[in-house]
C-alpha cells in the first residue's frame, strides 16, 4: 500500500505500468512491493492543498438557534458545582426573548427571537439590516428570511433609482 502512503505532505506515487510486469496487472499492491526502493522514492509529487472551506469545522446547531437570531449562542452543558465540590451535569442556556426590531429599509418592525447579544451586536453594526448583511450567524431560518427580503427591496430601490437616472439624462 506504498502507492497511497502520504509522507510529510507528499504522495508517493507507483512505478509506471512498463516497470510493473505481468503479475502487477492483476494485483496492484504486488507492483508496488516488488518494485525497487529507489523507484518509489524517487516518483514524489505534492499533494492537492485543502481549501479553508472544505476542512472548515461544522458546528452543531440546535433547532431553537436555528430559528431565531442567537449570535452564535446556544445550548452549553456545564456542571452546578456544590460547596462540598459534588458536581451535577446541567445546561447554560442563552437569554433569548422575542423583540420587535425596526427595519430602515423595509420600513416596518420585523418580529425575532433574539438574544441579548445579538441586539448588542445590532446597536453595534448600526441597525438591523447593517447586522443581518454583515453576519457571519445568519444562515437559516427568521433571520435569513429577512435578510432576503431587504435584499430584494434594496435591488428593487436601486433598480428603480437608475430608471429615474436614465429619465432625467434623456
Amino acid at each position: 500500500m506504498l502507492s497511497s502512503s502520504i509522507v510529510h505532505g507528499f504522495r508517493r506515487l507507483a512505478v509506471s505500468q512498463a516497470s510493473r510486469g505481468a503479475a502487477a496487472l492483476h494485483h496492484p499492491t504486488a507492483a508496488v512491493c516488488s518494485a525497487p526502493a529507489s523507484a518509489l522514492h524517487d516518483a514524489v509529487l505534492p499533494t492537492t492543498r485543502i481549501t479553508d472551506q472544505q476542512h472548515q469545522q461544522v458546528r452543531y446547531r440546535s433547532n431553537r438557534s436555528r430559528r431565531g437570531l442567537y449570535n452564535g449562542k446556544d445550548i452549553r452543558s456545564g456542571n452546578n458545582v456544590s460547596f462540598s465540590m459534588k458536581t451535577t451535569k446541567r445546561t447554560f442556556k442563552p437569554n433569548v426573548f422575542k423583540k420587535r426590531v425596526y427595519s430602515e429599509t423595509l420600513d416596518e418592525m420585523v418580529r425575532f427571537h433574539l438574544t441579548t447579544s445579538a441586539l448588542r451586536s445590532i446597536d453595534k453594526a448600526g441597525g438591523l439590516d447593517n447586522y443581518l448583511l454583515t453576519s457571519k450567524y445568519v444562515v437559516e431560518g427568521e433571520g435569513l428570511a429577512v435578510k432576503q427580503r431587504v435584499l430584494k427591496k434594496m435591488a428593487r430601490d436601486a433598480k428603480k433609482k437608475k430608471e429615474q437616472a436614465e429619465g432625467e439624462s434623456a
